[in-house]
């Protein structure tokens, strides 16, 4: 009898131990066990170096002071004032008369005291200074320009649903992106490559489009282009438009992207929502420019230019461009994440 209990613990041991080994094959939701997360070697998936143009961050930021240096001179009645941009990174002003030269070293003095005066000449009748930006203005701004891309580039992935990424920054400018597990490396590049620059540009119908196509554009326009694409020959085909340079809003101000369909064709387009402030831009820019056509272009590509029928308040707009279901959400989610302050190859 004690033999055969002896024997009967000796099985129930090797059960109880077989069951302790084989229940990890089980998916039991109770039993505790570890994830273990493949990398890139053993689940495939993207290796990706992206440098940031910082020097774009610097050229952007000296190309809103020379549009604002122009306003402050218009507003401010200065005449025979000349302001030009010698080089993208530097702004030449040049004005006669001893009145307007004492009001342009006002304005100097109180408005534009974060630029440097690098160059700077004088007699009687004539003031001329050259601008730029401070040393060590540029080095923050080039700083604060790759962290930022860094945190925006986070928030596309995290969005676009990687499991375990891994984002770094690498170098002065560079940052390092791994993707395990990613199908479909095209659609995670343009993701997370899109510049997603939203502005909303006046066309500029007052002049003609031919003879600007041919050469003759006006001072202050440009020309951009939309694109479609063909569903079925995949060709695609380009659409000029003469827009005014300066855009009257950017997304800076949006809250919200989302994918809507239409009710009429049931194809999908993003509606996007501005906060407070941008709101009531948005509704100061149409109530403006009435019976004008409005450009919404992102990333230097024109996706729709309607004829403004009215002011539009409550801060909502919508982008069409014939998507596809999967290019309206990467749109949204470009969008939502917000845009890179400077591009990146």
């Amino acid at each position: 009898m004690k033999r055969f209990s002896v024997r009967l613990v000796i099985v129930l041991s090797v059960i109880v131990a077989a069951l302790v080994y084989c229940l990890p094959t089980f998916n039991l939701a109770l039993w505790p066990h570890k994830k273990i997360n493949l990398g890139l070697d053993l689940q495939g998936g993207m290796h990706l170096v992206l440098e940031v143009n910082t020097e774009k961050v610097v050229e952007s930021s000296i190309e809103r002071n020379f549009q604002e240096i122009r306003e402050l001179v218009r507003r401010n009645q200065i005449q025979n004032a000349i302001v030009e941009r010698p080089s993208p990174l530097k702004i030449s002003l040049q004005v006669q008369g001893t009145e307007n030269i004492d009001k342009l070293k006002t304005l100097l003095e109180k408005e534009l005291r974060d630029l440097r005066i690098s160059n700077r000449r004088q007699d009687a009748e004539t003031f001329a200074a050259v601008l730029d930006l401070p040393d060590k203005d540029v080095q923050q701004m080039k700083k604060l320009a790759v962290d930022q891309a860094l945190e925006t580039i986070r928030n596309r992935i995290d969005q676009f649903g990687v499991t375990e990424p891994d984002i770094r920054r690498q170098g002065e400018n560079r940052i390092l992106i791994q993707l395990p597990g990613v199908q479909d490396p095209q659609r995670a590049k343009d993701l997370i490559g899109s510049t997603a620059l939203l502005e909303f540009k006046l066309v500029d119908d007052a002049h003609d489009l031919n003879s600007a196509l041919q050469g003759s554009v006006p001072a202050g326009s440009e020309i951009l282009y939309k694109i479609d694409e063909d569903r079925d020959t995949k060709r695609a085909s380009k659409t000029p438009f003469l827009l005014k340079k300066s855009a009257l809003l950017t997304g800076a101000s949006l809250t919200d992207a989302r994918v809507q369909l239409d009710s009429q064709y049931g194809e999908p387009y993003v509606s996007i929502e501005f906060d407070k402030k941008g709101a009531r831009m948005f509704e100061r820019v149409t109530g403006e420019n009435v019976n004008k056509r409005l450009a919404i272009v992102l990333d230097n590509k024109v996706y729709s230019a309607p004829t403004i029928q009215e002011r539009i308040a409550g801060g909502k707009a919508r982008i069409t461009g014939r998507f596809t279901m999967e290019e309206a959400r990467d749109l949204a989610i470009i969008l939502r994440a917000g845009a890179l302050p400077a591009p990146v190859t």
